[in-house]
This record gives C-alpha cells, structure tokens and sequence, in this order.
C-alpha cells in the first residue's frame, strides 16, 4: 500500500505524525511541569532527603527588670573635673548653718548643687555670718575619696540639715542641697566613720517633738571606691503613721531616789519604732548626753529599773532625762535613732 504513495503524501503523513507527538509532549508538560522528560531516565537517589527544619524565633527582652533602690546614687561624672567655679549655699537667717560650697550638679540631675567643705575642722555651730571657703573645688584630687547620702524627713528629702562627719581627722560638717544631699571628702577608706545629725544644730526641722533629738550611722568606709554612697538617712520619729515616742515616766515625774529598789522599780514604757530594731533606755544628768545608766539591748517597749547606776552604785538626788534609742541595720552600718528627753527628778 506505502508503495502506491507518492513522495508527497509520504511527507505528509511524518509531519502529522511529527505534530501528534509534540501535541502530545505539551500535553504532558502541562499536566507536570516539574516532571522528568519522559526521554530521560530518572535520577536514583541512596536515600529520600529530609525537610530542613523550621526555625523558631525566641523573643529576647532588650532591658532587664529595674531593681529597686534604697539609695541615691551620683553619676560618675560628678567627680569629673569641671571648669564652673563652686557657687555659694545661702544661709537660712537666724539658724547656725555650715561653712559650706555647692558642687556643680552632675549632668542629668535636678536641684541645688551638693555642698561640700575642705577637710579643714570647722566650728559645730557657726553663727550665720559665717562665709563661704574660697579653697574649694569641684574636683576630687589624687587620694580624695567623696562621701554623700540623702537625709529625709518622714520619707521626704530636706535641705539646709547640718550633718556632722568624723573618720580618722577632726570632725566637719556640711549642709544638705535642695534634693537632701550632704558631702564630705575622706582621705581614708577603710577606716571607721560616724555620721551625725543632731536637733540641736536643726531646730528648723518642725514639729520638734517628731523630730530625733540624736541620730547616727556608723560603719566602715568601703575601699575601691572614689565615690562612696551612704543610705537614705531618715531623721523622723513620726513614720506610717507611729511616733516613736516616750510614754512613762512621764516628762517632769518626781520619785524618792531612796524609795527606789527591785520591789519598787521605775518603770519605763515607749511606743516601738515602725522601722524595727533593738531597744536601749539611757539615764543621764540633766544636759549631758553622756548616760551614766543604759540597758542592755531590748527587743520589748519596757523596761524596770531599780535604780542601779552603770558604775553600780545607787541613783542620788538630782535632775536627770531619760530617752531611748533604737539601733538596726542600714545597709552595711548601724543606725541609731533617740527620741526626744524627757525630765527625771529624784528627790532625797
């Protein structure tokens, strides 16, 4: 029969045939386009390979959680040296204020500038024509160690508070700025030191009657530092609501110095401090802190006496005050807080 075909028809018949193939190769593709040509072996593989896994995304935090503070604490930069001169802390007229200079605040800080005084001894009561010392900078020089802490008042910062420091040289002072900061320059960490604040040199702190009569924090200065920051100083009796306070006997009580014994002791009662700690009670002769009787150290608010004096002998005639004293931890120093005195006479 394919002999009977001419030349042209048999042209025809591979074209069509040509054209039915590639329909049907297009075809195919478009079912799969991903599928091997069907002229070309498939690829052997040793083993099927496993999907990549998928990646987790853990949420980092990028600030950590603020941790509380109980004090304030300087920036570094206050004790960079400066080019402004130190401005001098006005004197509140009629009240014994220290011989003291301002620093220039550090940057970011709000208030007054710190005082500050030389290591020169000043007077513990200066009138208030005293003048501002000239010598002092706003630099820390070489040996220098800053010494500051914040004193409050019910839990509020307050100024122009004469503070009395005492390490291994003679006792200085300074004022607090508007935010209560108080500063001294040491030359001797590692050596004991005291802090006082005492009513008698801040009779502007009212109400006098909530106000400590005598307040300390002593301690050990630390060493490795150029800045030491003490803790918060809080000089009021009157704290969440409870006055630290005497109750009994009260302020003038009268007794027989003679009468006084075991079977008839003096009993003394005060209200518990809102802050804690251990108690003491003191006797002393009237206007000397000096005691000449104090109790051990007491975890309850009373206490009898049978009138037994620290040198064991006997209580005599005379005038005398009596107050209590708290003392707790603050940090690594001690605190101690006195209430107000109240008078004590003892007759024959």
């Amino acid at each position: 029969m394919l002999k009977n075909l001419t030349t042209n028809q048999l042209l025809l018949i591979v074209i069509a045939t040509l054209l039915l193939l590639l329909a049907a190769f297009s075809f195919y593709l478009l079912q799969n386009p991903s599928a091997p040509l069907p002229f070309f072996p498939a690829r052997l593989t040793s083993s099927p390979t496993s999907p990549a896994p998928a990646l987790t995304i853990i949420s980092v935090p990028t600030t950590l959680a603020p941790t509380h503070r109980t004090s304030y604490t300087p920036r570094a930069a206050f004790i960079t040296p400066g080019t402004q001169r130190p401005t001098e802390a006005p004197l509140i007229s009629g009240t014994p204020m220290p011989v003291t200079t301002a620093y220039p605040n550090p940057p970011g800080a709000t208030g007054s500038p710190k005082p500050t005084n030389t290591l020169a001894s000043t007077s513990l009561a200066p009138s208030a024509s005293s003048t501002t010392s000239a010598s002092a900078t706003a630099t820390l020089s070489p040996g220098e160690h800053g010494v500051t802490g914040r004193i409050l008042q019910n839990g509020t910062p307050v100024a122009n508070v004469v503070m009395v420091f005492a390490d291994d040289v003679a006792e200085r002072q300074a004022g607090t700025n508007q935010g209560g900061h108080y500063w001294f320059i040491t030359l001797a960490p590692g050596t004991n030191f005291t802090l006082t604040f005492n009513q008698a040199d801040n009779l502007r702190l009212i109400p006098t009657a909530e106000v400590a009569s005598l307040a300390k924090i002593e301690g050990t200065l630390p060493t490795g530092v150029d800045l030491i920051d003490l803790p918060d100083f809080e000089v009021s009796l009157n704290l969440n609501g409870s006055l630290f306070e005497l109750q009994a006997p009260v302020d003038g009580a009268a007794y027989s110095a003679s009468a006084i014994s075991t079977a008839i002791p003096v009993q003394f009662n005060w209200s518990l401090y809102s802050l804690g700690g251990t108690y003491q009670v003191q006797v002393s002769p009237t206007g000397s802190d000096t005691p000449i009787f104090s109790t051990s150290q007491l975890a309850a608010s009373s206490y009898m006496w049978n009138g037994t004096l620290d040198d064991s002998t006997h209580i005599t005639q005379g005038t005398y005050s009596w107050r209590v004293v708290v003392t707790k931890s603050l940090g690594n120093n001690i605190v101690m807080i006195f209430t107000q005195q109240f008078d004590l006479v003892f007759n024959p």
